[in-house]
């Protein structure tokens, strides 16, 4: 009987979940929560022929003992704490949840940018406070129609986020290392320079995984060739973004606004400037926690671990860069 180890550090519910969709029979599961101490995890990794993980962290020392692992299945879809040298030297494939979280995260970037454009956290605030239409009012909220999203990574969420806002009459184009066939046949999106996509773009939609070529993509530089009216939307990596300069850019009005749901550091602290930002929509990275999503993504798993059972190849497998040199 193949045994599949879950190491969860986020909640009961999501260990529920996963254990709802496991088969009846074949796969004797134990779900650990991550804060048992290695003493305990390091038993059950020997025995373990599938390691299912959320949030996609493991130890070296862990990894080295597991002899029996036949794939490490994340939950996430970030990989960028997975020591990708060590596993593929350990001959253990590294899996990714496949984009089920994709709609959530898609949507949830819609929902900041909304949030901004009319100013909902103003209006709900105004409206509880007994001000009614003071301060907001028609000029200082804006159409979606008529605008140029542009897309930083034009992947599984990325071109989520494209039709959703191509149904509101928004334009599209977008930055990427590879081609969007997909959006550029059904959207009439277009291929762009960086430079390009920072100059024209009025939405400006970061889904970039955290890797050393999207650190800081969008610091000083990037911000200065925005428009004033630009407003910037991160739900992938805080790291993507120079805090510092991002929050110069919006004191001083350089940009028009910044929804994010990710930040360098985790918990973003009470008396970080963001929240000072009125020009701010801040929301705690649970853009992908969507209440579907996390059933698509145990079912993934489940799939991705029958398949390695049957001797097929697993899906959404993430591999090491090559070294240069």
């Amino acid at each position: 009987m193949s045994r599949v180890l879950f190491i969860n550090g986020q909640s009961e519910r999501v260990a529920e979940i996963f254990s709802e969709e496991a088969p009846r029979e074949g796969f004797e599961l134990t779900w650990l929560p991550r804060r048992v101490s290695h003493e305990e995890k390091l038993p059950l990794m020997r025995e373990a022929d599938f390691l299912v993980l959320h949030p996609a962290q493991i130890s070296a020392d862990l990894l080295r003992e597991a002899k029996r692992l036949r794939l490490i299945q994340l939950l996430t879809a970030g990989y960028d704490k997975m020591d990708l040298g060590l596993t593929a030297g350990l001959g253990v494939p590294v899996a990714t949840n496949g984009g089920a979280n994709a709609w959530s995260v898609a949507e949830h970037t819609v929902a900041l940018l909304l949030a901004l454009y009319k100013r909902l956290v103003q209006c709900d605030r105004a409206v509880r406070e007994g001000r009614w239409r003071d301060p907001i009012s028609g000029f200082n909220t804006f159409e979606v129609a008529g605008k140029t999203l542009g897309l930083i990574g034009a992947g599984n969420i990325g071109r989520k986020v494209a039709r959703r806002l191509a149904a509101f009459e928004a334009r599209v184009i977008y930055y990427d290392v590879v081609s969007a066939p997909e959006i550029e046949k059904d959207l009439g999106a277009r291929q762009v320079s960086l430079e390009e996509l920072l100059r024209e773009a009025d939405i400006i939609s970061l889904h970039v995984p955290a890797i050393p070529e999207t650190e800081g993509i969008i610091g000083r530089e990037a911000l200065d060739m925005m428009k004033p009216t630009t407003v910037l939307l991160n739900t992938s990596r805080g790291a993507a973004v120079d805090e510092e300069a991002l929050v110069e850019a919006l004191r001083e009005n350089r940009i028009a606004g910044a929804g994010l749901d990710v930040f360098c550091t985790e918990p973003l602290l009470a008396d970080h400037p963001f929240v000072q930002q009125d020009n701010v929509v801040l929301s705690p990275h649970v853009a992908g926690h969507g209440y579907e999503g996390w059933f698509r993504r145990s079912r993934f798993a489940w799939e991705n671990i029958r398949r390695v059972t049957t001797d097929d190849l697993p899906l959404s497998v993430v591999l090491p860069k090559p070294k240069k040199g």
